[in-house]
């Protein structure tokens, strides 16, 4: 565990320092509260808890943590315990620690046994809210990935989309477009080789998209054979020819599953935005539309709107 421990008084920092070491806790040390904020700035990633004197000099304790929260919330840190350190026993002093960002507060001189305890107690804290805060990321990770891919799920890439294409219409110069692309005829495949043929299929494809998928693109599974995609380029002839080349990579792929070469080809329709086209709903709709054209038309092919 690594303790930043902040005081003024040279003698109460170095019994700390003898504590903590005996607790088997590394440290960094502040003279005063600008050097804390400077040291926690320092060691972003590092600091595992705080114990910091409320009277020094050029901050004080109290303001000391405020920055230092403040920093924290500015980095997206993960929660951890800041512990004030006092000779004064008042119950204001002991609110106003609380409130600027405190979890706790000890009186000086500070007993060892208590202040083991005391981090002892921080520590099952820290820790419990590291393991809820894994199993949210787990739990949005669920709500927004497909289960048999592992792409964006649907969910994900509509409230994706508008969002998406607001950045990219900012940019101006930009083209992109986007594009729902559907297996052909993947019911047969299911019916002559089985679902679980069927989903190493998906699985597949999805690997064989997603290598063509940039930083500025948007990628995710629709439902069953339905893939929704949102390409950038440099230019209309660009964003038409990284379509074609989706499209024709899937193609020429040898899809081979027990010994057995499955033929696979999708069809896509693409469309671009429009004073016409311009929402969410609007663009998905005219997507599928010209998705239908290019099922229509023959098949393995790519209808464009852009």
């Amino acid at each position: 565990m690594k303790v930043l421990i902040a005081d003024d008084t040279n003698t109460d920092r170095l019994l700390l320092k003898l504590h903590l070491a005996k607790l088997g806790c590394q440290v960094i040390e502040a003279k005063n509260g600008q050097e804390a904020v400077s040291q926690y700035s320092a060691h972003l990633n590092e600091i595992d808890l705080i114990l910091i004197d409320v009277q020094m000099p050029k901050l004080n304790g109290f303001e000391a943590v405020k920055a230092i929260r403040e920093v924290q919330q500015q980095n997206k840190q993960e929660w951890f315990p800041v512990i004030f350190l006092s000779a004064s026993a008042n119950e204001k002093d002991v609110e106003d620690g609380i409130m600027a960002g405190g979890d706790d507060y000890l009186i000086k001189p500070i007993s060892q046994k208590v202040l083991a305890a005391k981090m002892h107690a921080m520590k099952r804290i820290s820790d419990m809210r590291s393991r809820l805060v894994e199993s949210n990321k787990m739990l949005e990770s669920l709500a927004s990935t497909d289960y048999l891919t592992g792409i964006a799920n649907r969910r994900f890439f509509e409230v994706s989309l508008e969002r998406v294409f607001d950045a990219l219409t900012n940019e101006g110069d930009t083209c992109f477009a986007c594009g729902i692309l559907d297996l052909d005829k993947f019911k047969d495949i299911n019916d002559s080789f089985g679902h679980d043929i069927g989903d190493k299929v998906l699985i597949d494809v999805a690997s064989l998209v997603q290598e063509h998928i940039a930083e500025n693109d948007l990628f995710g599974r629709l439902g069953g054979e339905e893939f929704g995609l949102v390409l950038v380029s440099e230019s209309r002839e660009g964003l038409i020819q990284r379509f074609e080349t989706i499209q024709k990579r899937i193609e020429d792929y040898q899809f081979v599953y027990t010994g057995q070469l499955i033929e696979v080809t999708a069809s896509i329709g693409v469309v671009a935005v429009s004073d016409e086209c311009k929402t969410r709903n609007q663009l998905l709709k005219r997507a599928d539309k010209l998705l239908y054209q290019a099922k229509t038309s023959g098949r393995n092919q790519v209808c464009y709107d852009i």
